[in-house]
């Protein structure tokens, strides 16, 4: 397995079987649930309420040759930082990536060696991160499209001399978007304007839901709706400015998600749909990697 961690600043630290700080062992990438039962007097067991899943607290630890030690330590300091959130990406397998914030960068405590001692010997260091958001996610992204604009031009190009078409819009009106997990996906869905638009909709077909947002797009117009735990969101980028519009999502506001199997969402708008272009970006969610 190798670990890759990346900090705010764009910094990237390797962690596996190579120098100079070698991975031997990592916790906390398992599944984990807290289950919350109840009991009434006389019952023979108790009665299930719940469940839910707690922060994530990965623990890894490395080692450092003794010569180097002081030299590697002191880059763990710099690249481990007090407030600084990062990403941890797991490589073996499929791929998986989850966020973190520092808890601590623990060395070993020194012991004085016989004169004479190998300098190759090593010292020990942990690393522990703790992740708000327990999910464990792709690092790729998978892409849906319900209405998108195929370009017609194919190299070499003959100029005719009657008018032709450069773009086609394709129209899918209602796309799929699996979950191979039982986890539930958070939704990046962007609606796109070609000319005036008036109340983009994207509606859950599986579970009856209709999110749409009150107002009119104009040409080069684009919302974007995030959907995800703690990342709900509206944006509509305009002339280069970019606004939040969570006020304008119709009421009750519903926050479509992708859950377990095929997600089936259609897309529709008050007037202008054919000038509406619509993707939905999703990510697979994991308890554990």
């Amino acid at each position: 397995m190798k670990l890759i961690c990346n900090n705010t600043r764009g910094a990237t630290m390797s962690f596996g079987a190579f120098a100079p700080c070698w991975l031997v062992s990592v916790d906390g990438l398992g599944s984990s649930f807290n289950v919350y039962t109840a009991k009434t007097s006389g019952q023979d067991g108790e009665n299930y309420n719940g469940s839910d899943a707690q922060k994530r607290n990965i623990v890894f630890n490395l080692e450092i040759s003794r010569g180097d030690f002081e030299k590697q330590v002191g880059r763990l300091y710099r690249f481990f930082q007090k407030n600084s959130p990062g990403t941890l990406t797991l490589e073996g397998g499929t791929p998986k990536r989850i966020g973190y914030y520092v808890e601590k960068v623990d060395p070993e405590a020194e012991s004085f060696s016989p004169a004479g001692s190998s300098p190759y010997e090593t010292r020990s260091v942990t690393i522990s991160l703790i992740c708000p958001d327990p999910r464990f996610y792709s690092a790729q992204d998978s892409l849906t499209q319900l209405a998108a604009w195929d370009g017609l031009i194919e190299w070499d190009v003959e100029i005719r001399e009657e008018p032709f078409a450069l773009t086609e819009k394709v129209n899918t009106l209602i796309g799929n978007v699996h979950n191979d997990s039982s986890v539930p996906m958070g939704l990046t869905v962007a609606f796109t304007a070609s000319g005036e638009v008036v109340n983009p909709s994207l509606y859950d077909i599986n579970r009856h839901e209709l999110m749409k947002i009150n107002t009119t797009m104009h040409i080069g117009d684009k919302i974007l709706i995030t959907t995800g735990t703690g990342n709900k969101n509206v944006q509509l980028i305009s002339g280069g400015r970019t606004f939040n519009i969570n006020n304008l999502m119709a009421y009750p506001p519903k926050w479509l998600m992708a859950y377990e199997g095929d997600n089936l969402f259609r897309y529709d708008a008050d007037s202008g749909i054919d000038s509406l272009s619509v993707s939905i970006l999703s990510t697979q969610a994991y308890w554990g990697a």
